[in-house]
């Protein structure tokens, strides 16, 4: 009793110490955990900066001074992640079932998570009281345990149909199928009577402690396992892919162009997306075309998923979002049918100014049958999908009356402001 009692004093007394200036990180961790790290936009995603200090053995904390934080970032926007150790992302933290967690935390005042996909894990992610909570790490770093460097042979059985299979993991820092061939693609070694087979490569870990691999049909993230969700660990040396995201097939790739339209002044877009490993670092810089939009070609692809930006900048603070404001779905392209996509951002989530670019629209905007009416348009009017392609487009004065919609909810664009709509 003494030591809960002892416990809940200690907590109070850490959310205590935090001021208008500070900003405080509780975080409950699987058990044994022996150091929490956190890294997110408040330092470029250093992974080996910011060490909480332990509690008990479930619990650590770390309170930072937000004015140290990197340039546009605020606890409005600030994101972030957990990690067991420090230094590498083999520590990050998993859902329950082990799967990537593709979102990243958000900061709501009392540092509960939330999805920035805007979807919660069927499991308990979120805390009490302030308290985050890490339901699995991907390794558990363990200071007393010395580094084992080793040459390991994996052999992976694959569905039928598969063409090409791609491994990825802590050996080559989670580079993706994206990175030089022979670091990734293996080897066909058997192909059995119903079809499934069997795929081979030998590669070498630093640390077999924390090796951790994932499979994918093609030279694309967008090409990745669908089940078993979640990462292979060592000594786990032949795993079985029951089904892929999609499978890739080299004999139907071609070269898909993208092209955006984007808010008046936007200076620079920039393409992040499973092309490219979904690197900032790496981030594909958009050409500006004569008309004011921008565009980007990938080449050689069976398709892609991606998200724009107006700025180059490891915060991952200015992407697109809808018209309320709200992160965006990747959008999909696929080859051949959008071999030409056009897409239209609505806003950025921040100018250059690390300013919210979301207005709203004043106008009345309502829906007549499976139309949508907007009154008072002064110039030019779009309808939008929520991966902000274009439905329908007019320039002109007055009241505009779109096409037959199916239902679902779409992005009103009128005059530079927006709003979402649904259509039933």
């Amino acid at each position: 009793m003494k030591r809960i009692f002892t416990f809940a004093i200690a907590l109070m007394s850490l959310f205590s110490i935090a001021s208008a200036a500070n900003v405080t990180f509780t975080v409950t961790v699987p058990n044994p955990t022996y150091q929490c790290w956190i890294v997110g936009s408040f330092n470029g995603w250093n992974n080996n900066d910011k060490q909480l200090t332990k509690v008990d053995d479930t619990h650590f904390t770390i309170t930072m001074d937000d004015a140290t934080w990197a340039a546009g970032v605020t606890t409005a926007n600030v994101q972030y992640k957990y990690c067991s150790g420090g230094g590498d992302w083999a520590y990050v933290e998993k859902y329950a079932d082990g799967s990537e967690i593709h979102a990243n935390r958000v900061y709501t005042g009392t540092n509960t998570w939330t999805d920035t996909n805007g979807v919660l894990p069927a499991e308990t992610q979120v805390g009490t009281n302030g308290v985050d909570v890490v339901a699995k790490w991907a390794t558990v770093y363990n200071p007393n345990v010395l580094p084992v460097p080793m040459n390991v042979t994996i052999d992976v059985l694959v569905p039928a149909g598969t063409i090409q299979c791609y491994i990825v993991g802590t050996f080559n820092n989670w580079a993706g199928p994206t990175a030089p061939v022979d670091s990734c693609k293996m080897t066909l070694i058997t192909t059995n009577t119903d079809g499934t087979k069997i795929f081979e490569k030998k590669i070498f870990s630093a640390d077999v402690n924390k090796l951790a691999y994932h499979f994918c049909s093609g030279p694309d993230w967008s090409y990745e396992q669908l089940a078993p969700t979640g990462d292979y660990k060592y000594p786990e040396v032949n795993p079985v892919v029951t089904s892929w995201k999609k499978v890739f097939d080299p004999a139907n790739v071609g070269t898909i162009v993208v092209t955006i339209t984007v808010p008046a002044g936007t200076p620079e877009v920039w393409a992040v997306g499973s092309f490219q490993g979904w690197s900032m670092d790496n981030a594909l810089a958009c050409t500006k075309n004569t008309d004011g939009t921008y565009s980007f070609t990938v080449n050689f692809t069976g398709g892609f998923e991606y998200k724009l930006y107006n700025k180059k900048d490891n915060s991952w603070g200015y992407n697109a979002v809808d018209a309320l404001g709200a992160d965006i779905p990747n959008t999909i392209v696929n080859y051949p049918a959008d071999v030409n996509s056009h897409v239209t951002v609505v806003a950025w989530k921040q100018n250059l100014s690390a300013i919210s670019e979301v207005k709203a629209a004043a106008n009345l905007i309502y829906t007549n049958n499976s139309s949508i009416v907007v009154e008072g348009v002064a110039n030019q009017v779009s309808v939008l999908d929520l991966a902000g392609r274009t439905v329908q487009s007019s320039n002109m004065v007055g009241t505009f009356t779109s096409k037959s919609l199916n239902a679902g909810l779409y992005i009103i664009r009128v005059d530079g402001a927006t709003r979402k709509v649904a259509v039933k």
